[in-house]
């Protein structure tokens, strides 16, 4: 029995230090309220919504979006990246803006506040969620080229946005493991049993948080599911956000490589009609998102 395997059968108990398992204390932190949890940032909605607006200008749009210098600078950087990048340099929010639309700098906006909710004191930490904001943007991006490369561009910001969030239990469950551990100096948590909690419970903690989030059901359900077997009922933006989790894993944007991954043969690319050249296409799109995340 391996080492992560006897954890599991122990239900372990923290070095005898609680008649709880690990598993219950997180469990309490979150229902109690004790642990700091991941607060979405409202801002987001409220860009989002000057999309609806008809009647905000772009000059009003600009400006709200340039009273946050950090954000600003932000925006400014990546519509110049490589990846959204044009002949000439983009100056101003505003010009920003013109040049790749509203939809597209509200997603670069969104990309920019949530990362802030990625980070850490905690060296070894942070290098993990790192990679998990790497992973989280390149799902998401992922998610959106594939949605318009297969016709369901009616369905490409949804699939933008569940993609992000897709594995936003893990940014829970890690952040509820740290304050456990800022609050218990003495405690020792295994490597192979954080990773198992991790993997065994962020798809259900996932759900639960962008359920309080009042986030929309497509996304609390993608979080909820996007490991389960593909069923009658997973639906379109699912099975995309799956494909180009895989790719992610399988290129190695992700917090642990999986480069065996055969995702031409999986239920999900078979149920989207993918052909490895449409595949090929999205790795490197996979790969270009990283300008975007770092």
């Amino acid at each position: 029995m391996n080492c992560a395997a006897c954890w599991a059968a122990d239900d372990w108990n923290i070095a005898n230090m609680s008649d709880k398992s690990l598993t219950e204390l997180i469990n309490e932190a979150i229902e109690s309220g004790s642990s700091t949890l991941p607060v979405f940032p409202r801002a987001i909605t409220d860009l989002r919504n000057a999309l609806k607006d008809e009647n905000r200008s772009l000059d009003v749009i600009a400006k709200q979006l340039a009273m946050d210098p950090s954000l600003a600078s932000q925006v400014l950087r990546v519509a110049n990246s490589s990846f959204y990048g044009g002949l000439s340099t983009v100056n101003t929010v505003k010009d920003a803006i013109v040049r790749l639309g509203l939809a597209r700098i509200v997603q670069i906006a969104t990309l920019v506040m949530q990362k802030g909710l990625f980070t850490s004191k905690d060296s070894a930490t942070g290098q993990y969620l790192v990679k998990l904001w790497q992973h989280s943007v390149a799902v998401a991006l992922g998610s959106e080229w594939l949605a318009k490369r297969l016709a369901y561009g009616a369905l490409a910001e949804e699939a933008f946005m569940a993609g992000l969030f897709h594995d936003i239990g893990e940014l829970l469950l890690i952040k509820c493991i740290e304050d456990l551990r800022i609050k218990n100096p003495e405690m020792v948590l295994p490597d192979d049993l954080i990773r198992e909690i991790i993997d065994s419970q962020h798809q259900e903690k996932g759900g639960w948080l962008l359920n309080s989030w009042n986030l929309s059901e497509v996304y609390c359900g993608v979080a909820g599911t996007h490991h389960q077997r593909v069923t009658e009922e997973t639906g379109t933006v699912e099975l995309i956000v799956r494909v180009a989790d895989m790719v992610a894993y399988k290129l190695g944007i992700a917090p642990n490589a999986q480069p065996e991954l055969v995702i031409s043969s999986s239920e999900e690319a078979s149920r989207l009609g993918l052909s490895d050249i449409t595949l090929a296409e999205l790795e490197i799109a996979l790969e270009d998102s990283l300008v975007v995340s770092s």
